[in-house]
């Protein structure tokens, strides 16, 4: 190391940099994972009525945006991304902040897997797994339509059906990203990545070159996001890690584990976490 320093990236100049460098790691753990995404649309008499956005990694599914009429309409659209995705991965992830919404999809087969308290105050945020990918019988006539790219007269009235319900809640859903990374002589070396959201943050991205491991360059970057987290008045942590990753590491430094889905991806197992830290306390870089 000869001249190593850490800057705030306000622009996120070296983000791709970042989570390429990540991506890179983990495929030589885990070999190739097939990806993808899709986009989902039921229609009653012509009219959208329902839609969804997909992600396929780490041989999961998740639901990234969703907007139904009924649970009608959301019992035919999971039917269609089942039919799409079964086979392909070992299961289905979905959550929200909404009550009322993971009860309509522990309706249609879902199941909790997880929680996270004060997401935001007074709320939580629910985990649900659908690992069977069952169909489901359904009385009416629905008609159809997916995609591997966003039709944009379609996708126009899902974004405006989330944005209708996130601007019908009294509290915010406004998410702030924020990035730190290490340089030695200008060339980037590690970084860390998340986001304040719900009155938590969550740590996206945490990554080192192989060759400056050791040196608690991962714990400084990891007490510089805290130590903002604390400057904004927020105490609750939350990440996820792969086994092959980091998961010692976290725990060191007063991580707990919340959750664990097996085989995600296939062969592995994916651990969230979650830290509460406390007002006025002086952080320990060297953990």
């Amino acid at each position: 190391m000869h001249n190593i320093k850490y800057i705030h990236d306000k622009n996120f100049e070296y983000n791709k940099e970042l989570i390429s460098a990540l991506h890179a790691y983990n495929k030589t753990q885990t070999g190739y994972r097939e990806k993808d995404s899709r986009d989902f649309y039921v229609f009653e008499d012509d009219i959208l009525v329902g839609a969804c956005h997909t992600l396929q990694a780490s041989d999961w599914c998740k639901i990234k945006r969703i907007y139904y009429k009924d649970i009608d309409v959301l019992k035919a659209l999971m039917n269609d991304v089942r039919k799409f995705y079964r086979g392909n991965v070992e299961g289905i992830q979905f959550n929200s902040v909404l009550e009322q919404r993971a009860l309509d999809f522990e309706k249609i087969g879902f199941s909790v897997h997880g929680e996270l308290n004060e997401m935001p105050s007074g709320n939580k945020n629910i985990f649900l797994l659908d690992k069977d990918l069952d169909h489901l019988e359904i009385n009416k006539d629905y008609q159809m339509k997916s995609s591997s790219e966003p039709i944009p007269t379609y996708d126009a009235v899902l974004k405006e059906e989330v944005k209708k319900i996130r601007e019908s809640l009294d509290f915010s859903t406004e998410k702030i990203d924020l990035q730190y990374v290490v340089l030695d002589n200008d060339q980037f070396v590690g970084g860390i990545y998340g986001n304040f959201q719900y009155e938590y943050l969550f740590i996206n991205v945490l990554f080192v070159d192989k060759k400056y491991r050791g040196k608690r360059i991962a714990s400084k970057l990891m007490h510089m996001i805290e130590s903002e987290a604390l400057t904004r008045g927020v105490t609750n942590m939350y990440l996820t890690t792969f086994e092959f990753q980091a998961l010692d590491f976290y725990k060191k430094r007063g991580y707990e584990v919340v959750m664990t889905i097996e085989d995600f991806p296939k062969g592995f197992a994916e651990y969230t976490l979650y830290k509460k830290m406390k007002q006025g306390i002086k952080l320990n870089i060297a953990a």
